[in-house]
């Protein structure tokens, strides 16, 4: 019984000591392809982008920047709709992500909606009170309409 146990013990030791490298390593493989995803976005390789962002999120759901970038190179592409539903999931992880408030209140304003983009560009006030930008958004949309 003791020998048993103790294989029993080893393998599972060992089982443990893979599994706990593996995901180290996987997530320095996460963080050069989301590396590699920002230089694409950086040269306007919003396609190319999309597609390693996108990789990144299967690898990792809950990458703290991949949704972002991939709403933002949605958006710069024209494609207003999935930039949307990117922000929105972004959002829904994270209420107080300012940074995607603004992109999703941008991506309104491009669309015409303009009172739901002044919704999200208080929201973001709401977070960062002293960010000035954020003011000049509101301050511009204020008094006009959907």
């Amino acid at each position: 019984k003791i020998l048993i146990y103790g294989w029993t013990l080893v393998i599972k030791l060992f089982r443990d000591f893979i599994s706990d490298y593996l995901k180290s390593h996987m997530d320095y493989n996460v963080e050069d392809l989301f590396d590699q995803g920002l230089d694409c976005f950086n040269v306007d390789s919003y396609d190319e982008a999309i597609e390693i962002f996108t990789k990144v999120l299967k690898e990792d759901p809950g990458h703290p920047d991949a949704l972002y970038y991939r709403a933002l190179a949605r958006s710069n592409k024209g494609d207003l709709d999935l930039a949307i539903a990117d922000f929105n999931q972004a959002i829904a992880k994270d209420p107080l992500d300012a940074d995607c408030l603004i992109g999703r209140g941008e991506v309104w304003q491009i669309k015409g909606h303009l009172k739901s983009a002044l919704a999200d560009f208080r929201k973001a006030i709401e977070i960062e009170p002293d960010n000035l930008d954020y003011q000049k958004l509101v301050d511009k949309l204020s008094g006009k309409s959907d």
